[in-house]
């Protein structure tokens, strides 16, 4: 029990003492205090102390306590973390863009696309609509991997196009389509949409200023003269076959025979006519006249096709009866042709067939399959 402050009497361990020699009082302490109950001078016997600690030095050692733990734990979990995972950067492009990009099954993103992905292998897609592009990649700690793919265009939009064969006089005039360089003649521009077109061709001396109209799936042609002279000083050869040919002078293309007038100066030249998807190379030396041109008439060859249909069918090429399966060594020229099988009971197939020069064709069907 502590007694009230007014009878209280602040006191350490001591003896009692004569009261003739006063004690000085004791000096106030901030921290504890000291109390005992009331004794008469005489007593003889140790008062018992009551410490009593102030409200404020507990919270100070409460939170200095506290911060200790947290500041343990904290260092306990930064050793015990582990390192950062390693990663590499990888970059896909396509051509169109706007593919879709699969990493693992998972999709990621459209083309064009960039990715940090971490260390290790992956199975890499990419898809543009039914088709799709696959392969295995891997990504290095660090590294940086790259891949464009490319589709080619439908064959409906290459049909949709049309081409320009612009030949000058003299060649290696540049030519510009729309504004845009294009190369130097002679030249054929492909994938021009269909309709007008404006075409110039400038040389040293002048420049040729063209409107032409280009068709789908045709090819169009635009020959353009040099500088006036007193009489032609070129002429011209035109080549007529079933398939495109290039015409080629000691190696250099000079045209095609889809050019309707392959200008040449006056004189003897050494040609060269190729088809390198048929097979087809032959030469010829054709003497070209001031002023005036001529046509090249070319020999094609003939290999021999060999058909035949189960059960059997009736056959066409080109329109033409051949006869009945099976058929052995039907020379046809080289190039393509329209097979057609007819059967009375089991109706009728096509084939187109390609014909080269580098061995004979065998062509069969199944007409009972569908």
């Amino acid at each position: 029990m502590i007694p009230d402050s007014a009878s209280r009497k602040t006191v350490s361990f001591f003896r009692a003492r004569s009261a003739s020699k006063r004690t000085p009082p004791p000096k106030e302490d901030a921290t504890f205090e000291f109390a005992s109950e009331s004794k008469t001078a005489d007593t003889r016997t140790v008062s018992p102390v009551v410490i009593k600690v102030q409200k404020p030095v507990m919270l100070v050692v409460g939170a200095t306590i506290a911060v200790l733990v947290i500041a343990g734990a904290v260092g306990a979990a930064l050793a015990l973390r582990t390192p950062g995972e390693a990663t590499g950067s990888l970059q896909v492009e396509s051509d169109p863009p706007g593919a879709e990009v699969l990493i693992d099954g998972t999709l990621r993103g459209s083309t064009p696309l960039s990715l940090a992905l971490p260390a290790g292998s992956y199975r890499l897609v990419v898809q543009r609509g039914a088709d799709a592009k696959r392969t295995n990649i891997d990504i290095a700690s660090g590294g940086a991997k790259a891949y464009h793919v490319a589709w080619a265009e439908p064959t409906s939009v290459l049909n949709a196009t049309g081409s320009l064969s612009v030949v000058s006089d003299p060649p290696g005039s540049a030519v510009i389509v729309d504004g845009s360089a294009r190369g130097q003649t002679p030249l054929t521009v492909n994938g021009l949409s269909p309709g007008r077109h404006e075409v110039l061709v400038r040389n040293t001396a002048t420049t040729y200023r063209r409107t032409v109209d280009v068709e789908s799936g045709a090819t169009t042609s635009l020959v353009v003269g040099g500088a006036p002279a007193a009489a032609p000083a070129w002429g011209w050869i035109t080549v007529s076959a079933p398939f495109t040919v290039q015409i080629r002078e000691y190696g250099r293309l000079i045209g095609t025979s889809e050019i309707e007038r392959v200008m040449l100066s006056p004189g003897d030249h050494q040609l060269e006519f190729v088809n390198d998807s048929l097979g087809f190379h032959q030469s010829a030396e054709v003497t070209v006249l001031s002023g005036r041109g001529g046509p090249i008439s070319l020999t094609i060859p003939r290999v021999a096709i060999n058909i035949n249909a189960l059960p059997w069918a009736e056959v066409y090429v080109d329109g033409t009866r051949i006869g009945d399966t099976p058929l052995a060594n039907v020379m046809q020229p080289i190039g393509d042709h329209e097979i057609v099988f007819r059967h009375p009971q089991l109706g009728e197939k096509r084939q187109v067939a390609r014909l080269t020069a580098r061995e004979p064709l065998r062509v069969s069907v199944d007409m009972r399959s569908r």
